[in-house]
């Protein structure tokens, strides 16, 4: 650990000293002593705090939100792999289009509040926890289906007590591929139009060609989705027992 920390401190050193001393430099690369500056003043006031908070929760509405959608649908599509065929084309192609193009319209729907923006994170996410679950039920062994069958159990039975489990794997892999997502889904629709969040942050400081405080939005935006991820790891395991257990 201390391995991996210890180069930080010597990068911002060496950043701090390359742009000490020249406001032209400081004003295009930003400076280590005005980030810290605008981070302490920002938690001191509670601006930055508020922020933290309206950009997490956006995230993670629309991850629990987008997740039980996407994993739904596809596990619920196992059963039938004709209709699988039939919506195919139409899950790749809104799954294939870009985010940023439809965040303007799910604005207009939503309106400029929390509920677009969940929207978005949503939408971004719903896709790969469909893909995930379709693809781990489908990785499920035939062998250990027919013997349930072999002893008269029935589709349902068969899809709590086989499918469902044996999906956990992909499930939780469409969990730390979406955190990126949603937040990516968040910081999309706080940019277009918001009032807060680290979106209209960063979007302010673009504006005023703030560069310290630019970085400041992005700094917060990796230590989220790092926390975040860090959580997924954590309930990863008492979740598959929770399941199990359930089913």
């Amino acid at each position: 650990m201390i391995v991996q920390i210890a180069p930080l401190p010597l990068l911002l050193l060496a950043w701090e000293w390359a742009v000490s001393g020249d406001p032209q430099k400081a004003f295009f690369f930003g400076a280590p002593s005005q980030i810290f500056s605008y981070l302490f003043s920002g938690i001191v006031d509670g601006s930055l705090l508020f922020d933290i908070y309206i950009t997490t929760l956006e995230t993670v509405l629309g991850f629990v939100i987008g997740n039980l959608i996407g994993i739904s649908f596809g596990l619920g599509l196992w059963a039938s792999k004709r209709v699988f065929e039939v919506v195919k084309p139409y899950i790749i192609a809104l799954g294939s289009a870009p985010v940023f193009a439809l965040a303007p319209v799910l604005i207009i729907w939503f309106g400029t509040g929390l509920a677009s923006k969940v929207a978005i994170a949503t939408i971004s996410t719903v896709f790969v926890a469909l893909l995930q679950a379709y693809r781990g039920a489908q990785q499920v062994d035939d062998r250990q289906i027919r013997l349930l069958q072999s002893f008269g159990a029935t589709k349902s039975q068969i899809f709590k007590k086989i499918i469902v489990p044996s999906s956990m794997v992909w499930v939780i892999s469409a969990f730390k591929l979406n955190i990126g997502f949603a937040l990516l889904g968040a910081f999309i629709g706080e940019y277009i139009s918001s009032e807060r969040g680290l979106g209209h942050l960063i979007l302010v400081a673009g504006g005023l060609y703030n560069v310290s405080l630019l970085f400041v939005g992005v700094f917060l935006l990796i230590m989220i989705a790092l926390g975040l991820d860090a959580l997924v790891g954590a309930i990863e395991l008492p979740l598959r027992k929770w399941i199990v257990r359930i089913l």
